[in-house]
């Protein structure tokens, strides 16, 4: 799987045969089709301007527009990522948590320690190789007396509805941001109004997109035998910094 079909993963069912084949050819001719017009994509894959369209929305753009905008970028991004695979793992890990941090919205973690500090429980939902993550940051935060727990386990989070309320917020921890399990426990908490805290490696990513608060390090995604083996210690990184920001809540609090 490509870099772009990994990144829209989550949307490839809901395609078309004609769309799927237009995502396809983008896949193999991102350089070429991020400086394409819209008809000349449409032309180049024998499918009308309102199949581009259509593909654009289903990706969760607003139009072709926007995903023309995002293909640029990517380009840009997958370029830097080859060049930053020639560097050895120490340097890549610099030069990924630099750009990072930098890119971060500081006044995001902000909002989202505030909204843990206010809640009268915390709840964080994480699975597969980020349940470790979930797991640390609750002991984190029952060190700090935020009353806290964390799931893992799919029947459970399909029952979490059950026994949290709008005074509660929950957390997300997500490496790719699409996982099937995580993106259907989020809408259910939308449709309930109970406050939603994403975390993830992938700024496109639906979780962003389904979350009151998306907070994200961009970081290079990284496939082997068909497995995301991408790091997850970038999202250790913003568990920390959001918990620090809590921490300080506290102090000012208790002065």
């Amino acid at each position: 799987m490509g870099k772009l079909i990994s990144l829209y993963a989550s949307h490839i069912k809901d395609l078309t045969f004609t769309e799927k084949q237009v995502l396809y050819f983008i896949e193999d001719n991102l350089d070429r089709a991020q400086t394409m017009s819209l008809t000349a994509l449409a032309e180049e894959n024998n499918v009308s301007t309102t199949t581009i369209i259509r593909l654009s929305h289903k990706l969760g753009y607003s139009g072709f527009a926007e995903l023309k905008f995002n293909l640029k970028r990517l380009y840009t991004e997958f370029n830097a990522s080859e060049d930053a695979n020639e560097l050895d793992p120490v340097h890549q890990y610099m030069e990924q948590l630099a750009t990072g941090l930098n890119q971060l919205d500081v006044e995001l973690i902000k909002e989202a320690a505030d909204l843990m500090k206010h809640s009268k429980k915390v709840v964080i939902v994480s699975v597969g190789l980020t349940k470790m993550v979930g797991e640390y940051m609750s002991k984190r935060l029952m060190q700090l007396n935020c009353s806290s727990s964390y799931i893992y386990e799919s029947h459970m989070i399909d029952l979490i509805t059950n026994w949290v309320t709008e005074e509660d917020c929950i957390i997300f921890i997500s490496s790719s941001g699409n996982t099937e399990t995580i993106l259907k426990a989020v809408e259910k908490m939308d449709h309930q109004g109970i406050p939603t805290i994403a975390l993830t490696n992938n700024p496109d990513s639906s979780l962003m997109k389904s979350s009151e608060i998306g907070i994200s390090l961009s970081v290079q995604n990284q496939l082997y035998g068909g497995y995301d083996i991408s790091a997850r210690s970038f999202l250790v990184v913003l568990c920390d910094l959001i918990i620090d920001y809590y921490h300080l809540l506290n102090d000012k609090e208790a002065q």
